[in-house]
Order: C-alpha cells, then structure tokens, then sequence
C-alpha cells in the first residue's frame, strides 16, 4: 500500500517540477511510510519523526526516526504492519536514545532479535544527528542532484529550520499531499468498508442505550466502552461529536450542548459517533427522538433526508462537491421552514475528517463554496445538518465511496427518523 502511496505522490512531485517531498506531521508520516509512535499522542508541536521522498524514483525514500525507536521497526515487522522505508536516519530525542545507547552488562537479547535488528541497523546513514532537524539538513545536503533544486515540505517551520542550517530551497507541500491523500488506495478502501460495518454497529448500541430515564453522560461512557471493545478509538473528550440534547437554540460549543439530567421524553438528540478504526476516520450521524415525534418534525426530518439522498445520488466523478449541495439548497430545500439553516458539505475522509483536494487552509469557507471534483477512488463524507429552531433540528451523515460506475455507502445504519420508547 505505501509502495503506491510513494509512487503517486512522485508522481505529483515530478509535475510540479520539485526535487522531492520531506513530510513531517505525523500523519502525513504513517501516510506515506506506516511508521507510527505512541509519542505521537504526546501531540507535540513539533515532529518526532519524518520521511523525505525524492522525486527520483531511484533514490532512497529515508525514515528519520529516534535512534531508541529502531527496535519498534523490528516489531511492526513482527506484527505483521512493516513500515517502509529504504533508507533510515536516527536522531537524538532528549536523553532517551543516550539511556539506550548506555551499556549494560546483564542485558542479553535473544539470537533472533539481534538478527532482526542487525538487518535494520544496517540500512542506517551517517551518524545520529543531536535532533530531527539537523538530521533532515545533513540528509538533504548529502543527497545527489538537490543542489539548487526545490524541495516541498508539509510542515513550513520544519522549511524554515532546514533551510537557516544547509540553504536547500524549500516551499510548501501540503496542498499536494493532500490531493495524493484524498484518493485512497484499493486496501485503504477496504479498511473503510470495514470501519463502515464497525459504525453501523456502535450506531445501533447508540439507539439502544437511549432511553427515556438515562442520562447523556451514561449514554456517553456505554459507547465509548463499546467502541474500545470493537477495537476502535473514541474522540478524546466524547465519542459522540454533537452531545447531548437540543433545546430549540443551537448552541456552538464545539458542536455540543450540555445535558446531565434524565431524559423525560420529547428531547432530541444528535448521535454522530465518531472515532479512529484501525487509523481511519469513523464519522456517522443519525438523529433520534426521546419517545414518539410530532408529525411536524417527522414531516421535516423526511423532508432533510429528501435532501439528502437527492445530493447523495449526484455524488459521482467529475461533479463539483459544492455545485451539487447549492442545487438542492436552491431548490427542494427552500420547502423547510428555514432553508438556510439546512448546512450542506461534502468532504474528503480518510487518516483525518478533512482531506479535501482544496486550497489551504482547507477549513476555510472557500472549502465548502468553492468545493473540488469529485475522482473515482474518493471516499467522501456528506453532511446535511439542519438546525431550524421551529420543530428542531434534523441531522444525518453517511460516508460514500466513489467508483467508476457506482457510488456506495459504506455505513448501513437507515437514515430515517430514530423514536426511541
């Protein structure tokens, strides 16, 4: 899978007319190479790790890693996820690569991994360098034919840094990375699919832990507990993106409304799920009533998954992701009670929830007005959120994979209206 990934983003590379690519945020890190730390959920604001990609197809794709982390290469390899990687580079992480360099005499490591290990160790270049920086200068001074030539970075202070220390000519990369991001690779594909079963599956768990009687805290550690159980990874702070219940005004709070007291019936409630499956993205929505609805509401819910369905049905190669969604905000949806209150967007999902082929930044406004064209191998979230105040609101998510004849949902969970008992 990473082989692909490489080749389509030396592809790029070679039309913009760049000598090639260091990559250094973690993600676009796992992206390209599958190599991932648990110091990655330190969250740093800086790289512990990066990959530099000549345009070159027959020069070295290099892994910088800390010098200490070199043992982990030998387990993903044992665990069956190998990184890739041609060349390595190690580099200083604090003091923890000079604790593991230490002598110890009583240390003694089996036959097998010390082979292992030999075979790794000798892929490595040059000396540890005393930080990542220094070690991606040395690299890229090191390197044949960069001399003069243009590098992309995605992650421009790493730019700046490189370029004070060795003078490569640097400029920014990540708009590119992000079009090779966005159309996914027959196995990543196949890991959404398989998330898209998991979020049916923890959507159903959803609705049957919601009742009139529980509270949204509950309702809130049950599906955590359940996704962890279904080997997923919850959002940090909450498994579910818009929690709790609405009154009649939406409040923008990161999406969320507080609700700590016992359902009584009557509430609305916006379960969109979401967490990470196996380094994919889970991003479903359904709305649920807390007993029998009014016949308004359901009458304006059927009306948004009208909506829905009808830009859902436009979802295919060579439409424009936001011309799509204003067809439909101009016509069926002028029948709501406050049609501009109906959001409409369709994005790009994969390691993140955005990875849309736009400009940066990719959260701008442009991102939903201007939107992008739509490829085959695209897997694409849409979102119709409607956030009337008059009977509620009415929201719904489905995640979509684009093919050359066919466009398929991969959550099967129905769309329509939950009433809970």
């Amino acid at each position: 899978m990473h082989e692909i990934k490489v080749a389509r983003l030396r592809e790029r590379l070679s039309a913009a007319g760049v000598a090639g690519l260091v990559l250094s945020t973690s993600e676009n890190v796992a992206y390209s190479s599958g190599f991932e730390s648990v110091m990655d959920g330190w969250r740093l604001p800086e790289p512990i790790s990066a990959v530099f990609i000549p345009t070159d197809a027959g020069a070295p794709v290099t892994l910088f890693l800390p010098e200490a982390s070199l043992i982990g290469l030998v387990v993903a390899e044992r665990q069956g996820q190998p990184v890739f990687f041609d060349r390595l580079r190690c580099f200083d992480l604090l003091n923890f690569c000079a604790a593991a360099r230490a002598e110890d005499v009583h240390l003694a490591l089996p036959a097998d991994l010390l082979a292992d290990l030999g075979k790794i160790t000798a892929r490595v270049d040059d000396v540890c360098a005393p930080d990542i920086i220094r070690g991606i200068a040395r690299c890229l001074e090191q390197s044949p034919g960069l001399s003069g030539q243009s590098v992309l970075f995605d992650d421009m202070r790493v730019a700046t840094r490189v370029n004070g220390l060795c003078g490569q000519p640097c400029h920014d990369g990540l708009e590119l990375v992000m079009a090779a991001r966005s159309i996914k690779t027959p196995e990543e594909i196949a890991i959404l699919r398989e998330s898209g079963g998991k979020a049916d599956r923890v959507m159903a768990h959803t609705v049957g832990a919601l009742r009139i009687g529980s509270s949204w805290a509950a309702v809130e550690k049950s599906v955590a507990h359940f996704m962890i159980d279904e080997g997923i990874d919850p959002l940090p702070s909450s498994p579910m993106l818009f929690g709790g219940s609405y009154d009649t005004i939406f409040k923008p709070d990161l999406f969320r409304t507080r609700f700590d007291a016992p359902f009584k019936g009557g509430e609305i409630a916006i379960l969109e799920t979401q967490g990470k499956y196996r380094s994919v993205w889970i991003d479903i929505n359904r709305t649920a009533h807390l007993g029998r609805a009014s016949s308004a509401y359901r009458e304006q819910h059927a009306l948004v998954q009208r909506c829905f369905e009808e830009v859902a049905a436009k979802l295919r190669p060579g439409a424009n992701s936001a011309q799509i969604c204003e067809s439909v905000r101009n016509g069926l949806a002028r029948d709501l009670d406050a049609p501009g209150k109906l959001l409409m967007i369709v994005h790009s999902i994969g390691r993140v929830p955005l990875e849309s082929p736009v400009r940066y930044p990719g959260t701008g406004l442009h991102a939903a007005v201007e939107g992008f064209t739509i490829q085959p191998s695209m897997v694409l979230s849409f979102d119709a959120l409607y956030f009337g105040s008059r009977h509620g609101p009415s929201h719904m998510e489905n995640v979509f994979v684009i093919g050359e004849d066919r466009t398929e949902s991969i959550y099967r969970y129905p769309l329509d209206l939950i009433e809970t008992d």
